[in-house]
C-alpha cells in the first residue's frame, strides 16, 4: 500500500495529519510498520497502521463518549472490526476503497 494514497483519502475527508513514523517491537529491532496520526477536527482522531507486508489498519477514537461495540453492526463497515471498546475501534482495511468508504461513515 502506498502512504501517499492513504494520505489522499484522509485529506479528502478533511483529516489533518502528521508525518509517518516507524514502529518497532523494541528499539534495536527493524521497523515492522509505519504509523500516521490523524484528526478530523471535531469528530474523531486516531492513526493508520501500515505493516511492511501491506496490511493496514485504521484506529478511530471518537470525540463523543459512547461505546463503539454496541454500534458496530449498525455501521455497515467494509473493513473488519478487530477490536471495539468504549470510543476506540481498530478496523482492518483490505484496500483503499474500503478505507475510503469506512472513513465516510464517521
Amino acid at each position: 500500500m502506498e502512504t501517499k494514497k492513504i494520505e489522499e483519502i484522509l485529506k479528502s475527508e478533511g483529516a489533518k495529519f502528521k508525518d509517518w513514523y516507524d514502529v518497532r517491537e523494541t528499539p534495536e529491532r527493524r521497523p515492522f510498520a509505519k504509523e500516521l496520526e490523524y484528526e478530523v477536527p471535531g469528530l474523531f482522531n486516531g492513526k493508520v497502521h501500515l505493516r511492511n507486508n501491506g496490511d493496514f489498519y485504521i484506529f478511530i477514537v471518537s470525540k463523543d463518549v459512547f461505546n463503539w461495540k454496541a454500534k458496530v453492526k449498525e455501521l455497515k463497515l467494509k473493513g473488519e472490526v478487530v477490536d471495539a471498546a468504549g470510543g476506540l475501534m481498530w478496523i482492518y482495511e483490505e484496500n483503499y476503497d474500503w478505507l475510503r468508504d469506512d472513513i465516510k461513515i464517521f
